[in-house]
């Protein structure tokens, strides 16, 4: 009999230990788990053109007990100046032209917000760019502690009507299709994958 509670007791330890284990675990954001990628389309049968930002800044908060309040306290800076796409001369005229047509800071702010409950759901992501702001519905998929987020941005909801024609006016020729028509699209596509950690104590 003693031998019976001997064991008992050794279970009940063991399971208590792991609840708290649990109770203990966070998630936190991961700077170095974090990719934004675009792409952007051009000629009229709308080839895409890739590329990312390099600097993205996330304030505040971004901890939490679920990796899906962590998306939800999120909020981040992107330094539209880290443009890169692997082309040099071509991220200059993005710089100058697109993104400089706006006056201000040149940082892109923005959170989620209405996150579906689920691995797999939508979202709307709150975007503002000097004083334009817009709101771009995204879906998103996570795969244990990693999320990949895609969506559509309008530039011309965020105040870059008149950089996107003068980046196509400078660039006119290379953007000109089988068709000899010049076209930059104003739509951009986006995706985020970023992993979250989770640390236990």
């Amino acid at each position: 009999m003693k031998i019976f509670y001997t064991i008992l007791a050794l279970f009940l330890v063991g399971n208590l230990g792991s609840i708290d284990a649990k109770e203990n675990c966070v998630y936190e954001y991961d700077p170095t788990q974090t990719n934004l990628e675009w792409t952007a389309f051009k000629f009229t049968e709308k080839t895409g053109v890739k590329g990312k930002f390099d600097t993205i800044r996330v304030i505040g908060n971004t901890k939490d007990k679920s990796k899906f309040g962590v998306a939800e306290k999120i909020r981040f800076q992107i330094d539209s100046l880290s443009v890169n796409s692997s082309n040099p001369d071509r991220d200059s005229k993005i710089k100058k032209l697109f993104f400089g047509s706006v006056k201000g800071n040149q940082k892109l702010i923005g959170n989620f917000s209405e996150i579906s409950v689920g691995e797999t759901g939508t979202a709307k992501l709150n975007l503002q760019f000097g004083k334009s702001k817009t709101i771009i519905p995204v879906n998103f998929v996570w795969k244990e502690n990693t999320v990949e987020v895609n969506g559509t941005v309008d530039v011309v909801t965020l105040g870059l009507s008149q950089g996107l024609n003068k980046l196509n006016a400078e660039c006119n020729d290379l953007h000109k299709g089988a068709d000899g028509v010049s076209k930059l699209w104003p739509t951009v596509d986006v995706k985020v994958v970023s992993t979250v950690k989770k640390v236990c104590k």
